[in-house]
């Protein structure tokens, strides 16, 4: 149970941690990254999307 929870938090606190570290230093965001800080709200509604449909899928399998 600690490795899953290792899993699930550390790593993408970790990963957060080391992007936040590199943008203070002015490193460069890659320029697939750039085009897509140009459309945020596209951002936002794919994400929305994509959480209404995983629980969608989720619950139709628990069936």
């Amino acid at each position: 149970m600690l490795r899953d929870l290792l899993l699930a938090i550390g790593i993408p606190t970790a990963l957060l941690l080391l992007f936040t570290v590199l943008l203070q230093r002015g490193t460069p965001l890659p320029t697939w990254l750039q085009r897509l800080t140009d459309r945020s709200d596209w951002i936002w509604t794919v994400g929305v999307g994509l959480l209404i449909t995983l629980s969608f899928l989720r619950w139709l399998l628990q069936r």
